[in-house]
C-alpha cells in the first residue's frame, strides 16, 4: 500500500487514475489502477513488475536506480502477456523510496479498445486520449451517417426516375406531371447536395481549425523557448571550456564522468540539436499556419485572397498521398507555374474545397493507372500533377490542374459535373465532389469549370474566376453552364 503521506488515499488514487503502477526498489508492484487491476489479474500486489512489463521506450533496462535517473521522462511500457502499451510519467517519489508510473493505454482508434477488454468508461475524465477517441467515434458518427444518405438519397433518385420513364409513356395528358417531376427532382438533388457539402465541409474546417489551435499552442511555448534555450547551452559550455583551459588537471571522478559521457561530442553536437529543433518547430508552425488558412472558418463572407495560398493549403494536408507508397507505386511530382495574380474577390474555403477536391481526383487517378503498371514504367514516365494559374483575360483568372494519367474517355466526360456520378468503385466516392466543385464555381462566383481530357494524354481542369465579384460582367455564354459539355474543338482557342 501507499504510505499515508500521500495525498490521496490508495483507494481514490486507484480511481483517479485507473492505469497506474507504484514500485519498490526491488521491482516488487506496490499498487496498480484499478482498469489496470481488472484487465491483468495476474498484476497482483507483490508481483515482480518486470515480469509483467518491457521498457520500449526509452531504451534502458528494467533497473529502478537508472529509472529513477530518467524520471520525469515519458516513457513506454509493453505488457508481456496482452498487446497493451501504457504510455506515460516515471515519478520518484524520495520518502517512500518508491517510483509511480502515471500512465494511459497507447491506442489512436476507438477500435482497438476491445480487444484490451476496454472501453471509454475506464478512462479518468481529464485523459486527454479519452477526448481524442471521443472525437474519433464523433466524426465516424457523423461519416457513416452521411454515407448511408448519400446511398438513400440514390435509391430515391433512381426511383424518380423510373417513376418518370412511366410518367412519359403515358398518354398526351401526363406530359406536365411528368416535367413537374424532373423539376422536383432536379431541386432535390440541388438541395440535397448543398447540405451534404455544408456538413461535410463544417465538419471538416471545424476539426481541421481545432487541430490547428490546439498544436499551436504548445509548439509557440517550444519555439519561443528555443532560443533562450541556444542561449543557455552556449553560455554553459563556455563555461565549461573555461574550466577545461583554467583547471586542465581535474580530479579523476570529474575525468571519468567526462569520458563516460563524451564531453567533446556533447560540446559538438548541442548546437546541431537546437537548429534540428528549431527547424523542426519553424515547419510544425508553418503546417499549422495552414491548416487555418485551408479550413477559413473565420471568413465566411467574401473577400480578397491569395488564390497561391489555398492551393499550397490544400497540397500541403494531401503531401501524404503524394509521397512514395512502397510496392514500386512510386511519388507523385508537382510541378507548379504560378503566375503574377492580384488577389481575388471569393469565398476562401469553398474554393479551397474546390481545389481539394480536383486534385484529390488527380491523386486517386494516378494511384489506380500506377497499380497497372510496372516499376520500370513508372520510372520511365513518373507520375505528376501539374498546377498553373494566369490571367487568362481581363478581370479574370484561370487555374489548371493536370495530371499525366491514363485520361477520360470523351463518353464519361459529359457526365463529369453531374451529381453522384462516379468511376469509382462501391464505397470509394459518392460522386459529389465535381458537382459541388461546378456549384461552387459557377453559381457561388460566376465562373466557369471545365475538363480538357484525352484517352493516354492525362487530363486537365480548367477554373476561371472573375477577380472581383462586385458589378462582375456576366460569363461568355457557354462558358458558365454548359461549358463541361463541350468537346474540345468548340472551346475558344484562347483556352484551349
Amino acid at each position: 500500500m501507499v504510505p499515508h503521506s500521500l495525498s490521496l488515499p490508495p483507494q481514490l488514487f486507484a480511481k483517479v487514475f485507473p492505469f497506474h503502477l507504484v514500485f519498490n526498489r526491488a521491482g516488487e508492484v506496490m499498487q496498480t489502477g484499478e482498469v489496470l487491476q481488472r484487465v491483468n489479474p495476474d498484476l497482483s500486489i507483490g508481483a515482480q513488475i518486470q515480469d509483467h512489463f518491457r521498457i520500449t521506450s526509452p531504451n534502458i533496462a528494467f533497473d529502478f536506480d537508472t529509472i529513477r535517473r530518467r524520471a520525469n521522462s515519458l516513457f513506454l511500457l509493453e505488457s508481456l502477456h496482452t498487446a497493451m502499451q501504457l504510455k506515460g510519467q516515471m515519478i520518484f517519489v524520495d520518502a517512500q523510496d518508491m517510483i509511480f508510473f502515471l500512465c494511459s493505454p497507447w491506442v489512436t482508434d476507438i477500435t482497438a479498445l476491445q480487444p484490451l477488454g476496454l472501453n471509454l468508461r475506464d478512462f479518468p475524465t481529464h485523459d486527454r486520449v479519452v477526448d481524442f477517441l471521443f472525437t474519433l467515434e464523433v466524426q465516424n458518427t457523423a461519416l457513416s451517417e452521411t454515407q448511408k444518405l448519400a446511398r438513400e438519397l440514390t435509391t430515391q433518385r433512381e426511383e424518380l426516375r423510373r417513376a418518370l420513364q412511366v410518367k412519359e409513356e403515358l398518354a398526351e395528358t401526363a406530359k406536365a406531371q411528368a416535367h413537374q417531376l424532373e423539376q422536383t427532382l432536379q431541386e432535390l438533388q440541388q438541395t440535397q447536395t448543398q447540405l451534404i457539402q455544408t456538413e461535410k465541409m463544417s465538419s471538416l474546417g471545424q476539426l481541421v481549425a481545432g487541430v490547428a489551435h490546439e498544436i499551436n499552442n504548445p509548439v509557440n511555448f517550444i519555439y519561443g523557448n528555443l532560443t533562450f534555450t541556444g542561449e543557455y547551452i552556449r553560455d554553459l559550455l563556455t563555461l565549461v571550456n573555461l574550466y577545461r583551459q583554467q583547471y586542465p588537471e581535474p580530479s579523476p571522478e570529474i575525468q571519468q564522468l567526462s569520458k563516460e559521457i563524451d564531453v567533446n561530442f556533447l560540446t559538438e553536437d548541442l548546437p546541431n540539436m537546437l537548429s534540428s529543433m528549431q527547424l523542426g518547430a519553424e515547419r510544425i508552425r508553418q503546417i499549422v499556419l495552414s491548416l487555418r488558412n485551408f479550413s477559413r472558418l473565420d471568413e465566411s463572407e467574401m473577400k480578397p485572397v491569395d488564390i497561391h495560398e489555398g492551393l499550397e493549403s490544400s497540397l500541403l494536408i494531401l503531401q501524404n498521398r503524394l509521397k512514395e507508397k512502397g510496392s514500386g507505386h512510386g511519388a507523385i511530382e508537382v510541378v507548379k507555374d504560378y503566375g503574377d495574380l492580384p488577389r481575388i474577390e471569393c469565398y476562401a474555403g469553398q474554393l479551397n474545397q474546390v481545389f481539394m477536391n480536383i486534385l484529390t481526383n488527380a491523386i486517386d487517378q494516378l494511384e489506380a493507372y500506377n497499380a497497372q503498371r510496372s516499376p520500370e514504367e513508372i520510372w520511365k514516365h513518373p507520375s505528376r500533377v501539374t498546377i498553373r494559374t494566369k490571367v487568362s483575360r481581363p478581370d479574370y483568372v484561370t487555374i489548371l490542374i493536370a495530371d499525366n494519367g491514363p485520361g477520360i474517355p470523351q463518353a464519361l466526360q459529359a457526365r463529369l459535373f453531374d451529381p453522384f456520378f462516379t468511376t469509382k468503385s462501391v464505397g470509394q466516392g459518392t460522386g459529389l465532389g465535381l458537382s459541388i466543385s461546378y456549384q461552387i464555381v459557377a453559381e457561388k462566383h460566376g465562373g466557369s469549370l471545365w475538363c480538357v481530357s484525352e484517352p493516354g494524354k492525362g487530363a486537365e481542369f480548367w477554373i476561371e474566376i472573375p477577380v472581383q465579384q462586385a458589378g462582375r460582367r456576366s460569363p461568355p455564354t457557354g462558358l458558365a453552364q454548359d461549358i463541361h459539355l463541350l468537346p474540345p474543338e468548340a472551346l475558344p482557342s484562347d483556352v484551349y
